[in-house]
């Protein structure tokens, strides 16, 4: 698997904005990808090296319309914590 194909978007939510104080990003990954993959390719796009990688897969949720029920699609997220020192310049508005 190509390591740009890896992170699929960051992830812009409350929750986020509250563990990036901590030095934590959010990404949307793709859900082939495990946690060392996830570590290499946010070393080889960003330049810096995660000290710990926490994946998840959310479910896909149950959306009713008029007559049946759908599913929104599942996806997985990966919660990158960086050293001290290390920020990611696409979260800092540089």
């Amino acid at each position: 698997m190509n390591l740009y194909d890896v992170i699929k978007k960051p992830l812009v939510s409350e929750k986020a904005e509250v563990l990036r104080a901590q030095n934590c990003y959010v990404f949307e990954v793709d859900m082939k990808a495990n946690k060392t993959l996830v570590k290499q390719a946010i070393r080889k796009i960003f330049g810096v090296t995660p000290v710990k990688v926490n994946t998840l897969v959310s479910r896909a949720d149950g959306k009713a319309n008029r007559y049946n029920i759908g599913y929104t699609n599942r996806s997985k997220k990966a919660y990158v914590y960086l050293g001290k020192n290390d920020k990611i310049a696409l979260f800092e508005g540089v």
